[in-house]
């Protein structure tokens, strides 16, 4: 069972991309459960921290808690960190992955960011990097949820004016 690991209450706020000013809730899919209870621990007040095993599991607690940010190993039960940019990419496009990867891996995860990966964090990772990763990544969804949201107005206050109506202003 998927659980918060860290001590903030999830998200109350409706829609997946909701903006929420008393932190992060950030999706760590990692089959190492010891790895997440870890950067949970270290991350403290302000990040939230949810476990998933699996592809699946990422994707039901990114729209359960609005999760902007999915970090995620290179290998887990059900997968790899393509899977998990796939996952992503198809169902969650405004949220940032961060992959985190061990040195060993840096020709298999070359191309991580071509991909859609936001960021590759290697390991060991530094807390002030992580932190700031997350916080960047976070800050870079809810732009992209923003600016999405405004094309969507825009278009529906298109389609709401009256044919053959100019709304100019005559001078």
């Amino acid at each position: 069972m998927a659980r918060q690991l860290s001590g903030i209450p999830p998200s109350t706020a409706k829609g997946a991309m909701a903006s929420n000013s008393s932190g992060v809730d950030c999706v760590f899919l990692s089959c190492f459960e010891h790895n997440v209870l870890f950067v949970a621990s270290i991350l403290g007040q302000g990040i939230r921290v949810h476990h998933a095993d699996t592809v699946e599991m990422a994707d039901l607690l990114l729209l359960a808690t609005g999760g902007t940010v999915l970090l995620a190993d290179t290998t887990f039960l059900d997968g790899s960190w393509e899977d998990a940019l796939a996952m992503a990419g198809s169902v969650h496009p405004l949220v940032s992955t961060l992959i985190c990867a061990d040195p060993v891996d840096r020709e298999f995860i070359a191309s991580a960011q071509e991909r859609g990966a936001f960021d590759v964090l290697w390991r060991p990772i530094e807390l002030d990097r992580l932190r700031a990763s997350i916080w960047t990544a976070h800050e870079a969804t809810v732009e992209r949820s923003l600016w999405v949201a405004e094309r969507e107005h825009e278009r529906r206050s298109n389609q709401h004016t009256a044919p053959g109506l100019c709304l100019e202003t005559v001078k």
